[in-house]
């Protein structure tokens, strides 16, 4: 018999409701509802989440639940991650932001995070060999070495697209900001774990939405580098208010593409592959997941 579960997980940029249906096994999507309230660059800023991001991010929390609870889940997780990790007001945030829907919110460690992406992606993309997944979020990435189902090991690097977007780039990027992003960016892959990957799956909101920017009329699969290169032409256009009606995205979507399509690139030369494979699932399906297999205990 099957259950419809949800999953809400509060990031960095983002804050994304996923409901879907879990049977014989298997987790296929129903919905998913994504807002950008981006608490990361306050928490960057002044190392705290504030009122005014809270109030944003409970709006955030509104808007994608209600069309999640329109699909009629019986059961809903939620999660925060690097962010609210960050912040020094995290337990407040998560207090106010709790009660506004009604349900505990997480904190999820960086391990767990690890844990529970590679869970959603091996789900549908494990390969038989040595394969490497990232789920590239707002603040941070999250890098696992495994072999099929198996993780072998793990490493949450300090970094990702939003944070870098909102400390090194102008909208659009001006000359020499790039090379600041590909700076910071390499040293903080300095401490990317060392593996003969014969694939690459990466999960997270720069995967998902890059293929758009790529192809509007059919967003591939699969991003070579030279597919990276040629979205980043794109994405430097002009303003990211300008950019994001073209391609259906919101304007902090634009931003934060522009930084993690760079770090891409750089994930990419460190493994010596041209190319790496875009997975729709990811934290959320493994939130599903675990929730399934361990009840109340899903996020330890």
């Amino acid at each position: 018999m099957s259950r419809r579960l949800a999953a809400v997980d509060v990031g960095s940029n983002t804050v994304i409701a996923l409901v879907a249906e879990f049977g014989d096994g298997r987790l296929v999507d129903v919905g998913q509802f994504e807002e950008m309230p981006e608490l990361g660059a306050e928490v960057d800023r002044t190392g705290r989440i504030g009122p005014a991001k809270t109030a944003d991010a409970i709006g955030a929390l509104e808007r994608v639940l209600a069309p999640a609870r329109a699909l009629a889940y019986e059961d809903l997780v939620a999660g925060a991650t690097a962010a609210v990790r960050r912040a020094a007001d995290r337990t407040e945030f998560l207090d106010r932001i709790s009660a506004s829907i009604g349900v505990t919110v997480r904190l999820i460690g960086e391990r767990r995070e690890a844990e529970l992406s590679f869970l959603g992606v091996a789900s549908v993309h494990a390969a038989e060999h040595g394969w490497l997944m990232g789920d590239m979020g707002g603040g941070s990435t999250e890098l696992v070495v495994a072999v099929g189902m198996r993780a072998l090991r793990w490493t949450s690097l300090p970094v990702g697209s939003g944070g870098l977007a909102s400390r090194y780039l102008s909208d659009p990027p001006d000359a020499g900001e790039r090379e600041a992003v590909r700076a910071a960016a390499a040293s903080a892959l300095e401490a990317a774990p060392e593996c003969e990957a014969e694939k690459l799956v990466m999960t997270g909101g720069t995967a998902s939405h890059l293929p758009t920017i790529v192809s509007l009329e059919q967003p591939p699969a699969v991003l070579t580098s030279e597919a990276l290169r040629t979205a980043i032409e794109r994405l430097d256009a002009g303003p990211s208010a300008d950019l994001a009606p073209r391609y259906g995205l919101p304007a902090a979507r634009i931003r934060a593409l522009r930084a993690g399509a760079e770090l891409l690139l750089l994930l990419l030369d460190r493994y010596r592959l041209d190319r790496f494979h875009v997975s729709h699932a990811g934290l959320r399906q493994g939130m599903i997941l675990a929730r399934v297999e361990r009840g109340d205990d899903w996020w330890r």
